[in-house]
């Protein structure tokens, strides 16, 4: 099991995640360069993710080791564009709750996401979604669902956002 798959129950871990965007609104340079990229491999490549992320994750005690590293550059890149934590319900119910946009063209919306397989498209469907609710994220579910992006989590997401 991977390091992530052992901190994602742990609250401790989640603070330092959080801690970490928090901190992102005093470093603007380092939010500026993860929000320019546009690929997951230019997340992964960059000072911000390597010094910045990675380091505090690792200084609060929770290292990654490089399969970590790799599956959650994505989330962080995505978490720069975040500018409202919502705690309340999972992001896929917050797609499905969303007011912009009729409800055929919200499904239209999810059903694009649902069919997405390669994780740069998966990167730049998800920025977009990201400004579409307004920059409004439930962390947990956006960051475990980009680590673990697959059937299992297709699954959960559709029950999500089909029963919001």
């Amino acid at each position: 099991m991977s390091n992530f798959g052992t901190y994602q129950n742990n609250t401790d871990f989640w603070s330092a995640v959080g801690e970490w965007r928090m901190g992102l609104d005093d470093n603007r340079g380092q939010r500026a360069e993860l929000r320019r990229a546009k690929t997951p491999v230019e997340i992964l490549c960059s000072p911000a993710y390597q010094r910045g992320f990675v380091t505090h994750l690792a200084s609060k005690g929770f290292p990654l080791d490089a399969d970590d590293i790799e599956r959650l550059a994505p989330a962080a890149g995505l978490l720069a564009h975040v500018t409202v934590f919502s705690g309340k319900s999972h992001f896929a119910r917050q797609l499905a709750a969303s007011n912009k946009g009729s409800q055929d063209v919200r499904d239209q919306r999810f059903k694009k996401l649902m069919a997405i397989e390669d994780r740069d498209e998966l990167y730049l469907m998800l920025m977009r979604l990201i400004r579409y609710l307004d920059g409004s994220a439930h962390v947990n579910s956006l960051v475990r669902s980009v680590f673990y992006w697959g059937d299992t989590v297709k699954r959960n997401w559709a029950l999500n956002y089909y029963t919001a």
